[in-house]
């Protein structure tokens, strides 16, 4: 069986709607989003981060630790590579759904270098963001931007409900905290010239998932600059919406602003100068429909891409939820001195553990994992993965996504069945079965 087929296409619709947000002048956002990610790791870098990580490489020179910072930055957008055109909506599926604690502690666990805790330190920051800032932020910050959806879903909407209004939501904060003189224009290139650790991902991935990143990835290298070339429009976007829709705002924190120089600009010629040409560029069809979509009045279908800032009370859901994962990122990261770093197996989108049959993303992305298992002869399962497997179904009864089509149930059921009669005895993850099996019970 295919990987389209187990995964019901949902995935490639998460990568359509952010390539549409795109075409429309709402670039590309996620989870907290990029800056807001990205300046999560600002906010703990001379607090804890930078001591954490001289106190493990005292020798490290300023130029390594700017550059070590510059990892920090990649791994705390990490989990949304693929969600971004060019990439993996598996891969970023597996890190928001799929033993997402466990990811990062062996993200940290098998960092050798200062770049490659650095990096995985970044990734915390993702976990920990996400999995606030959706459940406090986000979920209920849309239904009071969109009325009409909180007639349909209620006080708190998750993604699956809502892609484009969930993204609109985070999109819209990040457009405020821009206008509100948040992100330092000179850090923006920063965010854009982030670092990523291609070894560190590669073993947890593998540890974690009993995968390779070619299982999922045509190229990865590519797949990284063609986000980086995404978050390299996201930010000038943000800037551009946020001077026209909050002018009089900015003025009054500066009254030198102008648009010039609050408008971040990066042109392709300037974007290849720094980070090169390895990126996969608009296709011509690409470019007709963000032509298309810019001229078309925001009426009928298209209403559903306008974007409405953050009221007071949606400002106050963000700043909040910033304000406790940066406490809660402090704390982890004394965890992470101190060696004691444990951490949930949570549904980044709604921040606690979901069951099976109770997060549709979550079923579709255990079938997909159980089939490319099955598909190598479940060789690369460890005692963890096989304890995660048969721990998520438990209770074939429960009302499983995979149920509602019956080929791909009965081909689960019988890969399950392989599964559990295989004999594992060793495990290089050290798993800490017991407390994330807890924490899914």
């Amino acid at each position: 069986m295919t990987i389209d087929m187990m995964m019901g296409g949902f995935g490639r619709f998460r990568t359509c709607v952010l390539g549409l947000l795109a075409f429309a002048g709402v670039q590309n956002c996620f989870g907290y989003s990029v800056l807001a990610h990205e300046a999560l790791v600002d906010a703990l870098w001379d607090v804890k981060i930078r001591g954490l990580l001289l106190a493990a490489y005292p020798n490290s020179t300023r130029d390594e630790m700017k550059k070590a910072h510059g990892f920090a930055y990649g791994g705390a957008i990490l989990q949304d590579l693929g969600y971004y055109p060019h990439g993996s909506p598996q891969f970023s599926d597996f890190t928001h759904y799929v033993r997402t604690g466990d990811f990062i502690e062996s993200l940290i666990r098998q960092s050798n270098d200062l770049n490659e805790l650095a990096f995985s330190l970044g990734a915390l920051s993702h976990y920990l963001g996400d999995n606030d800032g959706h459940r406090y932020a986000t979920n209920v910050a849309e239904p009071i931007l969109y009325p009409r959806l909180a007639k349909k879903y209620g006080a708190a909407i998750t993604y699956e409900q809502d892609p484009l209004g969930h993204l609109k939501t985070e999109f819209g904060f990040d457009v405020l905290e821009v206008a509100r003189g948040n992100f330092a224009p000179e850090a923006y290139h920063d965010f854009i010239g982030f670092h990523v650790s291609k070894t560190v991902i590669r073993k947890a991935f593998r540890e974690t998932y009993g995968l390779e990143l070619e299982d999922l990835f045509d190229d990865f290298d590519r797949s990284v600059e063609s986000f980086r070339r995404a978050v390299s429009k996201t930010i000038p976007t943000a800037t551009r919406v946020a001077w026209a829709s909050k002018q009089d705002e900015i003025l009054k924190v500066d009254p030198t602003a102008t648009r010039n120089r609050f408008v971040y600009a990066m042109n392709r010629s300037s974007y290849e100068r720094y980070w090169g040409k390895d990126y996969d560029k608009p296709t011509p069809l690409d470019r007709f429909l963000a032509f298309v979509l810019r001229l078309l009045p925001k009426i009928g279908p298209l209403k559903a891409l306008q974007l409405k800032i953050p009221n007071a009370h949606v400002e106050g859901l963000f700043e909040d939820s910033f304000s406790r994962s940066a406490r809660q990122y402090q704390g982890k990261l004394q965890d992470v001195n101190s060696k004691s770093l444990q951490l949930k197996n949570t549904n980044y989108d709604v921040g606690t553990v979901t069951p099976a049959g109770s997060y549709r993303l979550d079923d579709n992305i255990h079938a997909f994992w159980l089939n490319l298992l099955a598909e190598k002869d479940f060789k690369t399962v460890t005692p963890s993965i096989k304890a995660e497997i048969t721990a998520y179904y438990y209770d074939l009864n429960a009302p499983i996504e995979t149920r509602k089509h019956k080929k791909k149930w009965k081909l689960l059921l019988s890969q399950l069945k392989a599964l559990k009669q295989q004999q594992y005895t060793t495990d290089p993850g050290n798993y800490q079965g017991g407390a994330h099996q807890a924490a899914r019970e």
